[in-house]
């Protein structure tokens, strides 16, 4: 608020929530594309080789994914699977955070004590 004159705080305000909200949106459209393209391929990819024709009942329901034994062959590749694409859409955001930072690194530094207080002067 100090980069702003008083009365522009709530114009500041509201294009700051919705920067936030479209980033948001694109963030989690890009979570979204990933998954769907990403995960279907991993378990098809790691299941073993009697189970690859059920890849689509697995993919589609937790329950399904969650009634294999943990250790199983099977739920071994179910968790590979979502590691895999978990760690692509880790390295995706982490890109985009790089970003964020440097927007930090570059802004402006305000003195906030030299700013005038507009309490008694606002009614």
């Amino acid at each position: 608020m100090a980069a702003t004159s008083h009365q522009y705080v709530a114009v500041v305000l509201a294009v700051e929530g919705m920067f936030a909200n479209v980033g948001g949106a694109v963030g989690e459209t890009v979570a979204s594309a990933i998954w769907t393209g990403v995960f279907p391929h991993r378990l098809r990819e790691f299941l073993p080789q009697d189970m690859k024709s059920e890849w689509a009942t697995i993919y589609e329901d937790l329950t399904e994914q969650l009634s294999y034994p943990i250790g199983s062959p099977t739920r071994t590749a179910i968790i590979e699977a979502y590691g895999a694409t978990q760690r692509l859409m880790l390295i995706a955001s982490t890109t985009v955070l790089v970003l964020a930072v440097a927007a930090v690194i570059v802004r402006r530094d305000i003195n906030v004590k030299n700013h005038k207080q507009v309490k008694g002067r606002v009614w």
